[in-house]
Formats: structure tokens, sequence, C-alpha cells
């Protein structure tokens, strides 16, 4: 996950609309949840390359084309937050329909994230659960207290993240997988909501470990790989492979500000402190190199580039 900003100003116009806040209305005074329409929230259109969707569109400028959860490049669903039709750890509750066409309650999930075995109806929280929507004094839906930001939703204090709402930087860290298959994403809040998110959407399956190596790892090590057979072969000295190594680590550290590349938490993670450097990166380079590309990562950090 990496944390997002999505202006409202970018809803979109139906969304947006008066015909739209008459249909929510209406779907909330007879809590009639056949009346939902995915029309509305996904607000579709045909190009020549196919079908595609207005909202789709906006969430994508937001969250850089990627997953919410997983971060990787996907043609994602519009995932409700807050389900609309029931939660699967209250049976007694109808779902949060009256946040159907909520902007802060859409945002992209790849497949396997939101259905996959994965999230789905899902929405443990640690405080009261909201029961029904908050009403205005002329009886109309109280679109000031549907936002996820805002009270008495935010009180519920989810255990899965949203991406608008909670800093991964609190909540998650990496450490190697015992059995040598990638990288695994770990919970660090005493609450647990960051482990609670990465059971919900399975965000240590397998495809996912192996996928935040090859994408996040593998270029630094091959370069640096590339290096060692230079200097082996005398087609580089000392001196400029360790000049040359000092870019490879910039690289990487250059990385973590593309916002549009993937798995963008671990990208700043590994560059944050030497442990993490050392404890995720340095495992995947050869034994001739560890000792001198550490060295290398130290020196790039004393001279005040990274933290």
């Amino acid at each position: 996950m990496r944390y997002v900003i999505k202006r409202d100003e970018d809803k979109t116009a139906r969304l947006a609309s008066e015909a739209t806040l008459e249909d929510l209305n209406r779907i909330v005074g007879t809590r009639n949840l056949a009346l939902i329409s995915d029309a509305v929230y996904r607000d579709t259109y045909n190009t020549p390359d196919g079908r595609r969707s207005h909202v789709e569109d906006q969430l994508a400028i937001a969250y850089q084309y990627k997953c919410a959860y997983c971060e990787r490049l996907t043609k994602a669903d519009i995932e409700h937050y807050r389900p609309k039709k029931g939660i699967a750890e209250d049976v007694g509750h109808l779902g949060y329909y009256w946040l159907c066409y909520e902007w802060s309650n859409l945002i992209p999930s790849c497949i396997t994230c939101n259905r996959e075995g994965a999230k789905h109806n899902q929405f443990p929280i640690l405080g009261p659960r909201v029961p029904a929507p908050s009403f205005s004094p002329d009886g109309r839906l109280d679109l000031a207290l549907c936002k996820a930001h805002t009270s008495p939703l935010l009180d519920e204090m989810p255990y899965l993240l949203h991406p608008e709402i909670d800093d991964p930087e609190f909540f998650f860290a990496f450490v190697l997988d015992p059995n040598g298959e990638g990288i695994r994403i770990v919970g660090i809040d005493e609450h647990d909501r960051g482990q609670r998110t990465i059971e919900i959407c399975l965000l240590n399956r397998l495809e996912l470990r192996l996928d935040r190596v090859e994408r996040v790892i593998s270029d630094f090590k091959d370069g640096v790989h590339g290096l060692l057979l230079e200097l082996q072969a005398n087609q580089i000295n000392q001196t400029q492979f360790r000049a040359q190594l000092l870019q490879c680590i910039h690289l990487l550290h250059m990385l973590t500000l593309r916002e549009e590349k993937t798995h963008t938490y671990l990208r700043k993670y590994i560059v944050r402190t030497a442990e993490n450097f050392r404890n995720i990166v340095i495992p995947y380079i050869d034994t001739q190199a560890t000792d001198i590309v550490l060295e290398a990562f130290l020196l790039y950090q004393e001279r005040g580039v990274l933290g």
C-alpha cells in the first residue's frame, strides 16, 4: 500500500449530480438495496478499444493505475471500501448502503485482493460499528457524515487500512520469506490493523512475494553483479567500481520518488535505514560484493541524501 491523496473535485460528474443524489436518498429512504446501480458507480462508456468507466479512469489517475492494496499495475475493480451490501462479521448489518456512491468509499482493487478469496464483504472493526446513515434536519442523507475520514465512520477504527487515511509507514515492515520465496509484508502497529489488512487482502500470496523481488530488487542486483563482472574482467578498476556502485544506489533511491512504480512503500522502506537495506537487499547480492555494497550504501547515507 501507499498513502494516496484523491481529490474530491475529481469525482465524476455523474456521481456528483443531483440525479444521483436523488437516487441515493431514495435508496436510503427505502433501504432497498436492489436500487443500488453499478451504472452509477461505474459510469461506463464505449471506446474503439472496448468499454471503459469514468469512475475507473479517475481512480486510476489518483492511484497511478495500481491496486490500492497490493500496489501492482492492474485493471482494477471499483471496490467499495466499506461493503455496500452486507458485512461478513455482522450478519444483521445491511451493509453501508448509504455509501454506495460516496467518492471516499470507492477505491481501485485488483480481482485477487478484492474477490478471489480475499476481502469481498469482510470489514472487521475495533470500535463501534455505524448501524445506519445520519440525516440532516430536512430528513435527507447527511453527506458530510459519509466521508471516510470523518466521524462516526472514522471512529469505527477499521482493521482494513484506508490508503487515503492511513500512512503505511506506521503499519507495515518487510522481511524475507523464511523459505526463500520472496519478500513478506508484516504488520507492526499495536492494534494489529496492519496485520489484519495483510490477512484480509492476502498480501503475502506467493505471486506478490515474488513480484516484490522482481520489481524492486532484481534490477539493482543485476546492476551490481554486472559491475562485479566488469571488475573481475579488469574492465573497470576499484575506484570506478565504487563510483558506479554509488550510482546504482542513487538510482534505487530516486525510484522511491516515482509514485507510478509498483510497490512504492517497499522501495521507500529499503532505503530508509541501513538496517532495512541490510536485511532486505543485501541477501540478494553476491557474497563477494555484500560488504562493499553495504559500505557504499552507508557512504551514500552519510552524504545526507537518504532519510
